[in-house]
């Protein structure tokens, strides 16, 4: 957010761009640090800087900065060639050019690294924003090897279907199935001509267990979308699957007698990775949640202490275990809901290549489910982002979440906006705010439905979303 050439990049995007500038095919990006909000709830102007004189100050990239701690030292360094503009300014054409594309994802980059169990530091995310993993550069010699192999990302995901979860005879067993299933497809990656690729993979072993149907499981046991009921339960459920995940992996690396790269200086080896799940000490109250999962073994507080000194001792496989990808067609395939996401419609139409129209009903709608099902459309989208950030707080890398946006804003759905109408920049905006505010770690593609049906800035990336 603070290259002198943001604005040109955004400007790539516009739907009345010069066609000299317009980029048709690339996916944007931002990383924002929590400097860039501050200084636009302030009205205040932002600096840009040249990241040549940054990197030549600080002697290292740009990218490697914490821009929120340095802010004003590069303000004031003189040697620091500096550009000014307006950040609120900027905010709205961020909201501007969402609406119009869907795109730029955003990544709240100093929430991610704050929450970063893992030695290094996190620069950015794959395409689909839920792959948070840190990254160390290469140095290459002038006849291209490597002097110093750096390090990327990998991602080897995979995803619980909630409701199959929830009724299994033994969660922990199928929880360790996966983990054992994802940590053996990281064993097998052979992608050695990308090194880098293959050495982040080698030392870290990184895996994303993650999850969909969750709109489907709320709708199945009678629980509204949003409400604080089926926030305790999906708490419950990001809290039994992260412990459970985490204890498969040391078994894993008790087995190979091998912990993922720098384990000793992670997070993990001094037990600060749990502090705030042992904080928090999360218990079921609602008597309708407790038995919907009640064959789910929700650790306790005492539970998370144990663990934590567990792992201290006998360290952990997979540096990384859990993300939630948008899992956009593979949910079609199992005929179930997508990720952490509410429908979008009750039966939805979707144009397939081979097979031409399909149409695909929301699951379990003879089961009663459907007076639960309310589309994404006509939902709050801070009740998605609660729900999203309850599970964030057990989620070690990110989760895909896409804002869903109805060009006409029905009255009474926000408080900002009593009397509804064209949905706008400024809704955008306090949407974005609520989420970094709620801890969300990035925000994916803005959807916006249409008053003629169609929905535009659709999910355009098929390879993830499959």
């Amino acid at each position: 957010m603070f290259h002198p050439d943001i604005i040109e990049f955004l400007s790539t995007k516009k739907e009345n761009a010069d066609e000299k500038v317009r980029v048709k095919t690339l996916s944007l990006g931002i990383v924002v640090p929590d400097k860039y909000y501050e200084l636009v709830e302030q009205n205040k102007f932002m600096h840009l800087f040249s990241p040549r004189d940054v990197e030549r100050e600080y002697g290292m990239p740009f990218s490697y900065v914490n821009i929120t701690e340095e802010y004003d030292n590069m303000v004031a360094n003189n040697n620091i060639k500096k550009y000014k503009i307006d950040a609120r300014e900027l905010e709205q054409e961020i909201s501007k050019l969402q609406q119009e594309s869907g795109y730029p994802y955003v990544i709240n980059i100093d929430t991610v690294n704050d929450a970063n169990p893992v030695n290094g530091k996190v620069l950015g995310s794959n395409l689909c924003s839920e792959i948070f993993q840190v990254q160390s550069p290469s140095i290459i010699r002038p006849d291209q090897s490597y002097e110093q192999l750096g390090v990327d990302i990998v991602c080897n995901l995979g995803s619980s279907i909630m409701t199959n979860l929830i009724d299994a005879d033994n969660f922990a067993l199928s929880v360790e199935t996966m983990i054992r299933g994802l940590s053996n497809v990281a064993d097998e990656v052979d992608v050695k001509e990308v090194p880098t690729i293959q050495n982040g993979n080698d030392k870290y072993h990184a895996v994303g267990l993650g999850v969909m149907d969750a709109h489907g499981a709320m709708a199945k046991h009678g629980i509204f979308y949003g409400e604080d009921e089926s926030l305790e339960m999906v708490e419950a459920y990001f809290s039994a699957l992260r412990y459970e995940a985490l204890k498969a992996s040391m078994n894993i690396a008790i087995e190979k007698n091998e912990r993922f790269f720098e384990f000793d200086k992670s997070a993990y080896a001094n037990g600060t990775a749990f502090d705030d799940i042992i904080k928090r000490d999360f218990k079921i109250t609602s008597p309708k949640v407790k038995e919907i999962m009640s064959k789910v073994p929700v650790p306790t507080k005492e539970d998370w202490i144990k663990l934590a000194e567990e792992i201290k001792e006998n360290g952990l496989y997979n540096a990384y275990l859990m993300a939630v990808a948008p899992n956009g067609s593979i949910s079609y395939v199992r005929g179930v809901t997508a990720s952490l996401q509410p429908i979008v419609q009750k039966v939805e139409e979707r144009q397939e290549g081979k097979t031409g129209k399909t149409f695909y009903p929301a699951p379990y709608m003879e089961d009663g489910a459907l007076p639960y099902y309310k589309s994404a459309y006509e939902i709050d989208m801070r009740k998605m982002i609660d729900i999203y950030a309850v599970a964030q707080k057990y989620v070690d890398q990110g989760m895909s979440l896409t804002l869903f946006m109805p060009s006409e804003i029905p009255a009474g759905m926000y408080e900002w906006k009593p009397n509804g109408g064209a949905y706008t920049t400024r809704d955008l905006s306090i949407l974005r705010n609520y989420a970094w505010n709620s801890g969300i770690k990035s925000i994916y593609y803005v959807r916006t439905f249409t008053q003629d049906g169609e929905v535009s800035n659709v999910n355009m990336c098929e390879s993830c979303s499959v």
